[in-house]
């Protein structure tokens, strides 16, 4: 019989104590323990984590520590969260970061939310815990307080941990972009309808808390406001990227005395429905109405007329923004691409 010192334990060292046991004293989830015990950053009110707290100790729970130095590293792996991946726009700057991530090493993920916010944060928290080097945000942002705040959020947790983001449209918060500027674009687009004598200008672009819709918007206003002409907002449509959304505002915008003798669309689809619709209102482009569009995907070429479009370099844009994430030497200031002017068929001179 071992006649030394006596060795002294209780209940909970029985059995080696789990995160599981931790949760379910606290009456929260195992994530929530996880949040709080690896201090993620995540928003975790006061309350519970005084809680998770309280039964850390009770339970005199030892994180794993294997576990906990995985805050610090990464998978060679980079998150693109797009907001609609079957966008032709989209796809080209998906296709530049995804083969750039490739030439660097890198394995990248897709993530499409079908522009809902919900499932963009869910994006973000799946994106943290596969530890990936970086997240790539495909598209602008939702212009409400709610999602700025989230946003935040997020951003704050990946200055906390290293983890970089990068967008390729404006969000609505100071986040490191690799984009054009959308302003200056449609404020050029707008002065060269101008210049070919137009006044009477149509505006078909996105819904109107998405930063680019504002952005296509404010540009377009700046340039009526330099040549003393007001702005009519019964010639601005807020919708969607869509052809449904070119297709019905064209309709509207016809029914307007006088109609508009031009129309500026915020991207190619809504060119597309604009088109559609013109045709079934029995008029022509450009002899009725002018069209130009933002983006030049490849659909644009081979419209009849032929469209005149600003062209956006998104393949670059996605692969630039990849390799400042990836550069431990980059520093997290914005770039701006250039953007070219397409001339062709849509419109014409009054």
């Amino acid at each position: 019989m071992y006649k030394g010192k006596r060795f002294l334990y209780n209940e909970s060292m029985k059995k080696r104590v789990s995160i599981a046991d931790v949760a379910k004293l606290a009456g929260v989830s195992i994530s929530t323990v996880s949040r709080v015990i690896n201090d993620t950053g995540y928003p975790v009110s006061k309350d519970v984590q005084e809680r998770i707290l309280s039964a850390v100790k009770q339970l005199h729970y030892i994180p794993n520590m294997a576990a906990q130095r995985l805050r610090n590293d990464f998978n060679p792996v980079i998150g693109m969260i797009v907001r609609d991946i079957s966008e032709a726009y989209f796809g080209e700057i998906a296709k530049g970061a995804t083969e750039r991530a490739m030439d660097l090493g890198y394995l990248a993920f897709v993530c499409n939310t079908g522009r809902k916010p919900a499932n963009e944060m869910q994006f973000h928290e799946l994106l943290w815990k596969n530890r990936v080097r970086g997240i790539l945000l495909v598209g602008g942002g939702i212009d409400t307080p709610e999602y700025r705040q989230l946003l935040e959020q997020q951003m704050e947790r990946c200055r906390r941990f290293d983890l970089r983001i990068f967008a390729n449209a404006p969000q609505g918060i100071d986040i490191p972009t690799v984009s054009v500027d959308f302003v200056a674009m449609t404020r050029t687009i707008t002065n060269y309808l101008l210049g070919k004598g137009h006044r009477s200008i149509g505006f078909i672009t996105g819904d109107r808390v998405v930063t680019t819709s504002r952005d296509h918007v404010q540009g377009y206003r700046d340039a009526l406001s330099n040549h003393t002409l007001g702005e009519n907002e019964s010639l601005v449509r807020f919708d969607s990227f869509s052809e449904h959304g070119g297709y019905v505002n064209c309709q509207d915008l016809m029914r307007q005395n006088p109609r508009p003798t031009a129309i500026i669309c915020g991207c190619d689809p809504i060119a597309v429905g604009v088109l559609h619709a013109l045709h079934d209102e029995g008029l022509e482009v450009p002899g009725d109405v002018s069209l130009i569009s933002i983006g030049d995907t490849p659909i644009a070429a081979h419209l009849q007329p032929a469209l005149t479009c600003m062209r956006v370099p998104r393949y670059e844009m996605g692969a630039r923004a990849v390799e400042k994430m990836l550069d431990p030497k980059a520093d997290n200031t914005s770039e701006y691409f250039p953007v070219e002017f397409i001339e062709r068929a849509s419109v014409r001179d009054l």
